[in-house]
């Protein structure tokens, strides 16, 4: 061990090809990160605009695993999957020798440590939002210790000009989550769900906001110098003709 990294390069990867959410993001994170974290967002140059289902996750998937790559080769220590469906995460941990953390990913794991009843508040239409979420809950373990997934109801597009909306939404879906659904815990789900969570707090459960998660699980795996496994995420065997 040669303890800590002096300077920790972390890129973020926003996988959709519209860089609106990039500032308000950036203003998020550069007030929790590291003093010592340089933090570098960047956009998929291909893709959807906004990831609301599957097809779109899917679509999305390549091109981050793509831009991750790239990072690692520009010398970054971590990479964060900017999405809380975490598309093309289990790839990208294939392919990276430097560690990639999902916002999903990293949200359920630090919910599960502050309670034992975590809901989460997405975006988008609920039906897509659900199936996805519940997908994910079920591949990373965690699908028992979820009480509830709910939603805002607001297209991923309109969360920045409609805060004031957002906000009163969100407040009254995690009311339902703990009263109704007996919730101790609230993630908030969707990384563009920007907006204060001090009124959620007075209802006595934690929130946990999935940027913030990510970025200090992945600072914290570079000060441990921990990556993934290659037992379980093996380097992909590449294909003939492949370039490199």
């Amino acid at each position: 061990m040669q303890g800590k990294v002096r300077k920790k390069r972390i890129r973020i990867v926003v996988p959709v090809s519209t860089d609106e959410w990039n500032a308000p993001a950036r203003k998020l994170l550069e007030g929790y990160k590291d003093a010592n974290t340089q933090i570098d967002i960047v956009n998929i140059k291909d893709g959807p605009k906004a990831i609301e289902c599957c097809y779109d996750e899917v679509f999305a998937a390549t091109f981050l695993v793509r831009e991750a790559e790239r990072a690692e080769q520009e010398g970054y220590h971590g990479v964060i999957d900017y999405c809380f469906d975490d598309p093309g995460l289990r790839a990208a941990k294939e392919r990276l020798e430097i560690p990639i953390v999902g916002l999903c990913e990293a949200s359920v794991h630090f919910a599960t440590l502050l309670g034992t009843a975590f809901s989460i508040i997405s975006a988008g239409p609920p039906d897509c939002a659900f199936t996805d979420i519940k997908d994910l809950l079920r591949l990373y373990g965690f699908a028992d210790e979820c009480a509830s997934v709910r939603s805002v109801a607001l297209p991923i597009r309109q969360l920045e000009r409609g805060k004031q909306i957002q906000a009163d939404r969100l407040l009254s879906e995690a009311t339902k989550a703990i009263e109704e659904d007996g919730a101790d815990t609230i993630v908030l789900g969707c990384g563009s769900m920007l907006v204060p969570t001090e009124e959620i707090q007075t209802l006595g459960a934690p929130v946990v906001v999935p940027g913030i998660a990510a970025l200090k699980l992945c600072e914290d795996l570079i000060d441990m110098q921990l990556t993934q496994s290659k037992r379980a995420f093996c380097i992909p065997r590449r294909q003939s003709g492949e370039q490199a």
